[in-house]
């Protein structure tokens, strides 16, 4: 079987899956984010690349601050990196490449605008999805990139598990930078900067946190915004969990919960597939909860800790020298405009490898 139809193969079983768990709410095929009138102008690649930011203290482990926050990277990227289909004599990637001859990746299919199924193409699409993609042709070169990537559908709760079982390679799945995860898998740099919001039916009068006391308010099980609902203070909401963020609009829609809390990009694609819903900005989480940096979403590329220490630390380095690439030659700004753009309204900017923007 050639790699190509071992692609298909994995996408057409992923829209077989999907299907069979299909219902409303839940976008599959591509559905861009509805754009005002006028075109966007594109989002200014960065000029020069910022100088690191001092870290400060840490932790014994080296995976959290003493803020609280967790350390963004701890491996500089590789500088300069190989060329693709020369991959370094007995590094990860090069047994990645001629060993198997493709890259497995972690992906959320249900997602948009980070990862959705394109029912035309069978074929993914996403900010994630092209993230995952830059990584791979940065191995294989940018030629028939799909030949060289295997992607598998993943939930929020089995990310980790995924990681350890050695199922995947990486992870690129809207997966949170925290201090407990960085003990259990390897991150990358942050690839995208996301933030903490609510969704909201436009005319269910709800203005912020406090007004959900006591009501049924919904996130995907696993995610960091159900371990942050979970830690406020009586009187809170009520918390209920599904195993996808998609399944709470349609929680949402049936008048089971009242309101969603999940990250800016995901609540964006969730408002896009219902025009009766509004996103609520960080105000609508009041002063204290938003203190110490709480809203703060970091996006990594999770990779599994496995007993090779090196190895991991170059496969980490390599796939930080691949961000701070796009970055800096205006892909991730052309990701961005794409699918993050249209829903959030707000000009992108890298966040840049090496500076620690905490």
């Amino acid at each position: 079987m050639s790699p190509r139809d071992r692609v298909r193969l994995v996408a057409a079983g992923l829209a077989c899956c999907l299907a069979l768990l299909g219902g409303a709410g839940c976008s599959t095929a591509r559905s861009p984010l509805p754009i005002e009138a006028g075109p966007l102008p594109r989002s200014p690649a960065p000029p020069v690349e910022p100088t690191s930011a001092p870290a400060g203290a840490v932790n014994p482990d080296g995976t959290c601050r003493q803020d609280g926050r967790p350390v963004r990277s701890t491996q500089p990227p590789l500088d300069p990196l190989p060329a693709p289909g020369r991959m370094p004599a007995g590094s990860r990637m090069r047994a990645i490449a001629q060993n198997r001859g493709y890259l497995r990746v972690g992906i959320v299919t249900d997602a948009p605008p980070a990862g959705l199924m394109n029912w035309r193409t069978l074929r993914l699409e996403g900010f994630d999805v092209g993230i995952a993609r830059a990584v791979a042709a940065a191995i294989f070169g940018p030629g028939d990139v799909d030949d060289h990537i295997q992607f598998r559908a993943v939930t929020t709760s089995e990310r980790e598990d995924l990681l350890r079982s050695n199922m995947v390679d990486m992870l690129v799945a809207t997966m949170t930078i925290t201090c407990e995860r960085k003990r259990q898998v390897r991150f990358s740099s942050v690839y995208y900067e996301s933030t903490l919001r609510l969704l909201v039916r436009q005319e269910a009068g709800f203005t912020d946190i406090a007004d959900l006391t006591g009501r049924p308010v919904c996130t995907s099980a696993g995610s960091t915004a159900s371990e942050k609902l979970a830690r406020l203070p009586a009187p809170a909401p009520r918390v209920v969990t599904r195993s996808r963020i998609a399944d709470c609009l349609v929680a949402l829609q049936h008048g089971d919960v009242d309101a969603i809390v999940g990250d800016d990009v995901l609540l964006a694609g969730l408002a896009a597939q219902d025009p009766y819903t509004t996103v609520l900005g960080p105000q609508a989480f009041g002063a204290a909860f938003a203190a110490g940096g709480r809203l703060d979403e970091p996006y990594g590329i999770a990779m599994p800790i496995t007993g090779d220490t090196a190895g991991d630390d170059g496969f980490v380095a390599f796939v930080n020298g691949v961000l701070r690439q796009i970055m800096l030659d205006g892909t991730w700004s052309r990701l961005y405009d794409e699918w993050l753009r249209p829903g959030l309204r707000v000009p992108g900017r890298p966040p840049l490898v090496g500076a620690d923007t905490s």
